[in-house]
């Protein structure tokens, strides 16, 4: 029996079959080894495919999408170039003061004040402080906050302040705020502080369409009582004026004692009245003007047709006064009702 204690007396067949033997198990190991190697490398692999192709496929969707976001990107341009045509420059700015101006005047409001302040830049247009303080009646100051949200320019309203004086007339005081695109130097400052600054960019949404609406509470009580009611009948407190930009009617050159109502039809469940001026027959509806005092119809009945008239004395307030158009008989005068008294 061999015995390892004395190998090198072994036969030469023994000792090289226990060479070839060690040698085999050395090179098993190493194979082993290098088996563990390439295992290990292939599920790093495998786990980098997964990732690449996460990866080519979330790239894929947004690819896709891109005709999506070119749209956006289209429809965000065209928004923001509405939005700067409501930003005047500075020599349109002028106009813009004046329109403000005329429109507190033609409500019927006494400007007290009209200060423009300091431009304030505020990255990427100039706003403009006015302070203002207005005398007048409630209601045409809510007629006259409508206007500024109607103008073409961008126009806001900020500190509002109300009170009543002795003289039962309230006073506005406010400060508008108008904004305008910033000149080439004014750009360039705002350029030059854009990095510092280090503003996050914000997710584009699309405008929410928003339409100014009119002010439609002329018809109710005035909470401060500021103008008591002209002793006059069917006359009542003051209201907003009328709106000066807007196109006459036929009627509206009649005066009201010339019209008659003389009958009135109805179609697709509407009642419209047949109203007679010289020797012609009108047909009206609810919201159309006739007579000199831009009276505007209320409601009609087959009776009858109620209308609202705006009258202002000297430079005073406007004022409200209602009556009715009866129905004519057959041959008799046309002739309008005297106004009856409004509560």
């Amino acid at each position: 029996m061999l015995s390892l204690k004395i190998a090198s007396l072994w036969p030469l067949s023994a000792r090289l079959a226990c060479a070839a033997l060690a040698a085999t198990l050395a090179a098993a190991l190493l194979h082993l080894a290098w088996l563990d190697g390439l295992f290990t490398a292939m599920q790093a692999g495998q786990g980098e495919e997964v990732r690449l192709r996460a990866a080519y496929q979330s790239a894929q969707a947004r690819a896709q999408q891109l005709p999506h976001w070119r749209a956006q990107q289209r429809q965000a341009g065209a928004e923001l170039a509405l939005l700067e045509q409501q930003l005047p420059d500075q020599q349109a700015m002028a106009l813009l003061l004046t329109q403000i101006n005329a429109a507190g005047q033609s409500r019927g409001l006494q400007f007290s004040l009209f200060k423009p302040g300091a431009a304030q830049p505020q990255a990427p247009y100039v706003a403009l402080p006015i302070a203002i303080q207005l005398r007048g009646g409630y209601h045409a100051m809510g007629a006259l906050l409508a206007d500024l949200a109607r103008l073409p320019r961008i126009v806001t309203v900020h500190g509002l302040a109300l009170t009543l004086g002795k003289d039962r007339l309230l006073t506005l005081d406010a400060v508008l705020h108008a904004y305008r695109l910033p000149a080439a130097t004014e750009r360039a400052a705002q350029a030059a502080l854009a990095p510092k600054a280090g503003a996050s960019v914000a997710a584009w949404r699309p405008l929410a369409a928003v339409a100014p609406q009119p002010y439609e509470a002329a018809a109710l009580a005035d909470p401060f009582g500021a103008l008591p009611s002209a002793g006059a009948p069917g006359q009542r407190g003051a209201v907003a004026g009328p709106d000066p930009r807007r196109v006459r009617e036929p009627l509206e050159s009649v005066a009201l004692p010339a019209i008659s109502m003389v009958g009135s039809v109805q179609q697709d469940g509407r009642l419209s009245a047949l109203l007679l001026a010289g020797q012609r027959v009108y047909r009206v509806a609810v919201g159309q003007y006739l007579g000199q005092d831009h009276g505007v119809v209320t409601d009609i009945s087959e009776q009858a047709v109620q209308y609202r008239e705006l009258l202002r004395e000297a430079d005073g307030p406007w004022r409200e006064r209602r009556g009715s158009l009866a129905l004519q008989a057959a041959g008799a005068a046309a002739k309008a009702s005297l106004p009856e008294a409004v509560p």
